[in-house]
C-alpha cells in the first residue's frame, strides 16, 4: 500500500513569520501568506509528512473539529498547492508490515 506525500517545489522560497508561512515562486514571482492552519501543513509537508499525519497532526491541534472536515480541508489546500506548482507528489511505501 502506498501513503501519499507531497515536496516542496525546490522553486519556492518560503519562511515562516510568527505562525504564517510566507512563499514566493521564483518562477513566475507568484507569492502567497497562508494562515495558522496551512502554515502547520505547509511545514509538514516540509517535514515529508504523509497526508496521513498531517491529518492526525490537526486532529490533535483542533479536537474540535471532525475528520471529515479536517480530511476535506487537507485535500483542498493539497489541490490547491498543487494547482499553483507550490509541491509535488511522490508516494512511500506503507511500512506496515
Amino acid at each position: 500500500m502506498k501513503t501519499r506525500c507531497y515536496s516542496i517545489n525546490p522553486n519556492i522560497s518560503w519562511k515562516l513569520l510568527k505562525d504564517k508561512v510566507v512563499a514566493v515562486n521564483v518562477d513566475n514571482g507568484n507569492y502567497y501568506t497562508f494562515n495558522f492552519t496551512s502554515s502547520l501543513i505547509w511545514q509538514s509537508v516540509d517535514q515529508g509528512k504523509s497526508v496521513a499525519e498531517v491529518e492526525q497532526l490537526l486532529a490533535e491541534q483542533f479536537p474540535e473539529v471532525t475528520s471529515q472536515v479536517i480530511e476535506e480541508d487537507v485535500n483542498e489546500i493539497i489541490d490547491f498547492w498543487m494547482t499553483e506548482k507550490l509541491i509535488t507528489e511522490h508516494s512511500e511505501p506503507d511500512l506496515k508490515n
